[in-house]
């Protein structure tokens, strides 16, 4: 995936495609966060350079996607940015993003991206250790992939909903 998206930015860029340098930008964002949450016993790059990095190209992505006036897209690279900060614990950060990302798919009656908010609500409602709050954002997403279909996010769901039954708060 980082190989695929570094090869498609050097095109995307010598065209000007904004949207697409924005896209490649998140997946590299994304594919970084994914390898600093894994566990890297020897491996040549540690953890904290993979979010660091992650950081980076996150960043990149949702200013692009701004420059872009792409605001149909700016919710993934929102919540995209939103777990980023969950995972380093920049809590703040990642209520701010929330926060948007909500308010432009609401707008938008964007109910995918709305599913996904509170997929990501109840994580980082997790990470702070705040239990009902997770419950609550678990049962809105499980309305909503029921409502619509979302079944991409069923994995996503039990996940969570595993975490809150190993916590006692089912």
């Amino acid at each position: 995936m980082k190989e695929r998206a570094t090869q498609t930015i050097d095109v995307a860029k010598r065209n000007h495609w904004l949207v697409d340098v924005a896209l490649d930008q998140l997946t590299l964002g994304r594919a970084h966060l994914g390898l600093a949450q894994q566990v890297h016993g020897n491996a040549p790059v540690a953890p904290a350079q993979h979010l660091a990095q992650a950081a980076d190209w996150l960043q990149r992505a949702v200013d692009g996607l701004r420059q872009a006036g792409d605001q149909p897209r700016l919710p993934h690279g929102l919540l995209a940015r939103a777990a980023w900060a969950r995972v380093a614990q920049q809590f703040d950060q990642a209520h701010r993003d929330l926060a948007e990302a909500r308010a432009i798919a609401e707008l938008g009656g964007m109910r995918l991206h709305l599913t996904d908010y509170h997929l990501e609500s109840a994580r980082l409602a997790l990470a702070l250790g705040e239990t009902d709050k997770a419950r609550v954002h678990c049962d809105a997403a499980r309305q909503l992939i029921n409502e619509t279909g979302y079944h991409r996010r069923d994995g996503e769901l039990a996940e969570i909903e595993s975490q809150l039954k190993a916590l006692g708060a089912e």
